[in-house]
């Protein structure tokens, strides 16, 4: 394959080839991106592809399969998405000092596959040794992929700087094409092969990812280990005054990641309990909802290219930092719209889900604890029917109940019968209003439905049935999902304005020696927003009304956009 311009480059909507023809007289031989550029965007592609896939069910995960509670499992995804941008730090120092960039890429994407594999054994060690492989392979080669592209352009299309920014945007653009495919097929895969299989997705992806990106060496930047430290040498302490001035920048922007990371935690459980998730005539699952970012992404992130090189043509050429600032002002606006949302919904009462091959019931909750049922004969419901089973078990690890032969007895004496986990084919003509009563709501399929005997099958040990705690909102109380649509859609254009701007930004502004540490340094602000803020703060989400939690965000967003203008000026001066 030869070094030539793609036959598209003349149509990139991302890239102003007047205006860089223009800019220099000794321009190189080629204006088109150089090859390297496609195995970037298609391993690019794969890679997060892989990593927002498995990232999307994730949390479900650890409350469906694992037993963890809600708090707990939004405090374990924000320390597991602030490992995997702590640890760009680390792989900048290795990939500028001993490995380079490539090597570091290619060396730790084999303990990412490993993870992906781990992932989906339904035990909690071997779920954190995972997470840990994860944030490792995620997280070294992240800041140096963009860093080793950017190189790329530098010695193979130097002078033009709209080429460069051009590959920027495609290469975000393919970030969020792979984001939304994984986003929007994970959770199908969950629903209906299980948890385990679903993993197996991202595993095979990743494994595209790394030979995609192998196989690309030949087209990448040269690489001089230590050398890029000599040449800066003249301008030695000014790289650090640098680096101290856009801290200052990047530091602000944790709020926004703090907000944006919450999407694949708090957003889902809110989604989950307080949400009717009927779209276009079908149910979609909470999980689900997270590919419209990308969807989003898809749409306006062409456009946004568009009208501010339109802008700067006719003589406005929009700051950076003026740029960020309306982002700010989008992601405070984006949590005002959740927490209408939230406060517009119903409140949430303790209910028990009751599940198997049928269907399911919401009744209302066990007089017991959950903990104390193992062996039990009959657990009465408040103001609801008793269940009476010979098996029932307890669960430590997903802290569900279990049993297979029992009967669901009602006040007027009639029962739903269980054998072997499903109802007999006589119970669903049993629902009658009395009994209706006494549920919360219901959903339940006759045991002759394909449905139901296609369930049975894929039940490994036979049918079960399963009783698990929940929060529960009366479907006439719940709001519609496309408030949580169009908080995205507000959140996309905030994220267009500062991550695109900011991860470009952290490129240029870097002097040689410290490309790879500054982007890393970018990177670190989402690990200390969830480090720092996420962490702790999610542990507020089952303890506080929706409302007022997004509220507090929204809050907390105002007063850092007023910092930010701020530090804006000063940065801008």
């Amino acid at each position: 394959m030869s070094d030539t311009p793609h036959p598209n480059d003349d149509n990139d909507p991302f890239f102003d080839k007047a205006a860089a023809l223009e800019r220099a007289s000794t321009l190189p031989e080629h204006t088109g991106h150089p090859t390297g550029f496609w195995f970037f965007i298609w391993g690019e592609f794969a890679e997060r592809c892989s990593y927002y896939g498995m990232r999307a069910i994730l949390a479900l995960y650890m409350t469906e399969r694992l037993g963890v509670d809600k708090g707990d499992a939004g405090t374990y995804m924000s320390l597991f998405i602030a490992a995997c941008y702590f640890l760009p730090l680390l792989g900048g120092i290795i990939a500028d000092n001993f490995l380079g960039k490539y090597w570091t890429i290619v060396g730790f994407s084999i303990p990412y596959v490993v993870g992906q594999v781990l992932v989906g054994v339904e035990d909690k060690l071997f779920v954190m040794i995972a997470l840990g492989l994860l944030a490792m392979g995620s997280g070294v080669i992240k800041p140096n992929i963009s860093t080793l592209m950017g190189l790329t352009y530098d010695q193979q299309r130097p002078g033009l700087e709209q080429l460069r920014t051009s590959a920027f945007s495609w290469f975000y653009l393919a970030i969020n094409v792979g984001a939304f495919l994984s986003q929007s097929t994970m959770p199908y895969l969950r629903q209906e092969y299980g948890y385990r299989v679903a993993f197996m997705f991202p595993a095979a992806l990743m494994t595209i990812a790394l030979i995609v990106f192998a196989c690309g060496k030949k087209f990448y930047a040269k690489e001089t280990i230590g050398a890029a430290a000599a040449e800066d040498d003249p301008d030695g302490p000014s790289k650090w005054a640098v680096l101290g001035k856009i801290g200052m920048l990047f530091g602000l922007v944790m709020i926004f990641w703090a907000i944006f990371d919450q999407s694949a935690s708090t957003w889902i459980f809110f989604a989950d309990t307080y949400m009717d998730c009927h779209m276009f005539g079908k149910v979609i699952s909470a999980d689900a909802i997270q590919s419209y970012n990308a969807l989003f992404i898809m749409i306006f992130l062409p456009v946004s290219v568009l009208l501010f090189k339109t802008l700067a043509a006719v003589g406005y050429k929009i700051r950076a930092t003026d740029k960020m600032m309306v982002g700010f002002i989008l992601t405070a606006s984006c949590m005002g719209v959740m927490s209408y949302a939230g406060f517009k919904a119903g409140k949430a009462e303790k209910a028990v889900k009751l599940t198997n091959p049928n269907g399911t019931i919401i009744l209302a909750n066990t007089k017991s604890e959950f903990s104390s049922l193992n062996g039990q004969l009959d657990v009465p419901f408040e103001n609801g029917p008793t269940l009476s089973a010979t098996d029932l078990k307890y669960n430590e690890k997903n802290k569900k109940v279990t049993f297979a032969n029992g009967k669901l007895i009602f006040a007027n004496g009639q029962t739903l019968d269980f054998s072997n986990g499903v109802l007999g084919d006589t119970s669903n003509s049993l629902l009658n209003a009395d009994m209706s009563s006494q549920m919360k709501e219901s959903e339940i399929k006759p045991t002759s439905d394909a449905d139901v005997q296609a369930a049975i099958k894929k039940a490994a040990d036979g049918a079960t049935v399963t009783l698990e705690n929940i929060d529960y909102v009366k479907p006439a109380e719940r709001v519609t999902v496309w408030w949580q649509v169009f908080a995205y859609l507000v959140l996309t254009l905030a994220e267009i304005l500062i991550s695109v701007t900011g991860l470009e930004l952290a490129f240029v502004v870097a002097p040689k020696s410290m490309k790879g540490l500054v982007t890393a340094c970018w990177l670190l602000t989402v690990a200390l927003a969830n480090l720092l803020i996420n962490a702790p703060i999610t542990q507020l989400y089952p303890l506080m009304e929706p409302g007022v939690y997004f509220a507090m965000l929204a809050g907390a967003a105002c007063v850092v956009t007023c910092l930010f203008f701020l530090v804006a000026m000063r940065f801008n001066r």
